[in-house]
């Protein structure tokens, strides 16, 4: 298919967002709402190998920064763990088209990305995500997942990490933020 000069450049100008009638997503509340996650958080993180078992918890740290014009905030997490150290990098925006809220996940355990989708409780200072996380026991296969990030205070938030096995949840992470002033 041959296209020309012309189309070419509308549609690469489309493409960097200048051609005309190019719009920007105007920000709101929900936006607003995350920016106030935005700095550096000292971390304590529990890690439930099993149900049954009590966590591994161990320290770390985490930055948090609104990204692209204050659209997503972008986390980059690192965890002094004891057997090994861990980093991973995530971002959660809110959709104006969709009208939800997403958030996505990589660390260095995996090599795939995580997506879960959701809302924002204003009232409980709550948002809860529903997604599916590859299942390393059985290639191929996923294994639903629902995260829940609270908001205590200006300097306090939680996030608590659920997976679902053979119909039951049972928390797998919980890590406690800090706000280092």
């Amino acid at each position: 298919m041959r296209i020309g000069f012309r189309t070419a450049v509308i549609v690469a100008a489309a493409m960097l967002g200048v051609a005309s009638g190019a719009r920007t997503e105007p920000l709101g509340a929900e936006h607003a709402a995350l920016a106030r996650f935005a700095g550096h958080w000292r971390v304590r993180q529990s890690y439930w190998t099993s149900p049954d078992k009590p966590p591994v918890v161990d320290q770390g740290e985490a930055d948090l920064a609104m990204v692209l014009g204050g659209r997503h905030l972008r986390q980059e997490l690192r965890i002094a763990a004891k057997d090994k150290p861990f980093q991973g990098l995530g971002y959660i925006g809110y959709d104006t088209a969709a009208r939800t809220f997403f958030s996505t996940w990589m660390d260095v355990n995996f090599t795939g990305l995580i997506v879960a989708k959701g809302g924002y409780d204003a009232a409980a200072g709550r948002y809860t995500f529903l997604g599916e996380t590859p299942d390393f026991d059985h290639p191929g296969k996923s294994i639903p997942l629902r995260e829940v990030l609270t908001r205590v205070d200006e300097d306090h938030f939680t996030y608590a990490y659920y997976e679902t096995r053979d119909g039951r949840e049972a928390q797998a992470v919980r890590l406690d933020y800090t706000r280092v002033r």
